[in-house]
This record gives structure tokens, C-alpha cells and sequence, in this order.
């Protein structure tokens, strides 16, 4: 049996989905440290697990879990404050890469954060020239503006507008929305 983008599961995180993400958000840590050939220990899962029981509880809190099957692959974690959805984390396992999780991951969280009345989204991207890319393919599906850049602790924050654009009838976007003319479409 084959495992599709039609698999693939994304919902708010719930108790039971607790032990999964923080699992998830282990590996992730791992992963950024370079860390590869080690296993999650139960040692390690104690704070995350706080963390992320924690999180489910804040308002304002966006936490998300793909499953690919019956398999959790992929997680995020942002917040809402007013008018802005922050990007927090966004983790799929590299067993479930290049099948669409992490798109269906950010697809949902912009929805919610559109749903919570937010028009802009700030994103990290860290110090990862792989993101790109993907972050590219993201911003083209759904065309946005870049309102600004800027960089702290060797991290790239770029805030851009979620507000749909809406075309003209002459097939540009309409004045102060969407992809600005000469404007790169990347995060």
C-alpha cells in the first residue's frame, strides 16, 4: 500500500495528539543540533511534552499535527496577536518530506490565522538554504506582498501580507494588495 497527499491528515493538535507532537518536536530539536542517529528517549520527551501541553492551553496558540496514514510526520506551532499569525515551528519527519505535508501544514495555519481575523504573517527562516524553495512554492500558491525583512540572532524574520489578492479586470492585482510589480514571491 501507497501512501499519497490524499493520506495525509492535518488537525488542531488535541490531548491525544500530545505524546506525538512532542515526539515530533524532539526529533526537530535533534535534527537542528545535527544530531541524526539517535533515538528519542523518554528522558527527552518530559519537557517537550510540558511545553506543548502548555501551548495547546494558550490563547492565541496554533498547533497543528500531520499524519501521512496512521503516522504522525508533521507538526507547526504558531500564535495569533492581533492582527499578526506568527510562525513559530514547522517540522515533517524526513521519511515524509516532498509529499506535501509541510504545504498542508502552512496551508492550514494561514487559514486559521485568516479565520482569526489576522492580515499579516510573520516567518523565520533559519539559517536552512533548503527552505527557501519550499517557502517559494508556498508564496506562489498563495500570492502575498512582503512588507518587511529583518534579522536577529542569525534568523531572517519576513512579514508578509495574507490578505487575498484581488485581481483588476485588466489581470493585475488591485492597489496595495497582493505581489507588488517587480517583487520577488519568495518568503
Amino acid at each position: 500500500m501507497t501512501e499519497d497527499a490524499e493520506d495525509i491528515v492535518v488537525r488542531a493538535v488535541g490531548e491525544e495528539d500530545l505524546q506525538p507532537v512532542a515526539r515530533l518536536w524532539v526529533e526537530m530539536r535533534l535534527e537542528e543540533a545535527g544530531i541524526t542517529d539517535r533515538r528519542v528517549s523518554a528522558s527527552d520527551l518530559g519537557s517537550i511534552y510540558g511545553l506543548a501541553a502548555r501551548r495547546l492551553r494558550e490563547p492565541g496558540r496554533v498547533l497543528l499535527i500531520a499524519y501521512l496514514g496512521r503516522r504522525p510526520v508533521g507538526f507547526y506551532s504558531g500564535r495569533i496577536r492581533g492582527p499578526v499569525g506568527s510562525g513559530l515551528d514547522l517540522y515533517v519527519t524526513a521519511g515524509a518530506r516532498r509529499r506535501g505535508v509541510g504545504r498542508r501544514l502552512v496551508e492550514a495555519a494561514l487559514a486559521g490565522y485568516r479565520e482569526r481575523g489576522a492580515d499579516r504573517f510573520v516567518g523565520a527562516l533559519r539559517g536552512s538554504q533548503a527552505c527557501r524553495p519550499f517557502w517559494a512554492r508556498i508564496w506562489t500558491a498563495h500570492p502575498s506582498r512582503l512588507l518587511s525583512t529583518r534579522e536577529a540572532g542569525g534568523v531572517e524574520w519576513r512579514t508578509r501580507s495574507i490578505v487575498p489578492v484581488v485581481a483588476d479586470p485588466d489581470g493585475g492585482a488591485q492597489i496595495g494588495q497582493g505581489q507588488p510589480a517587480g517583487q520577488s514571491n519568495s518568503k
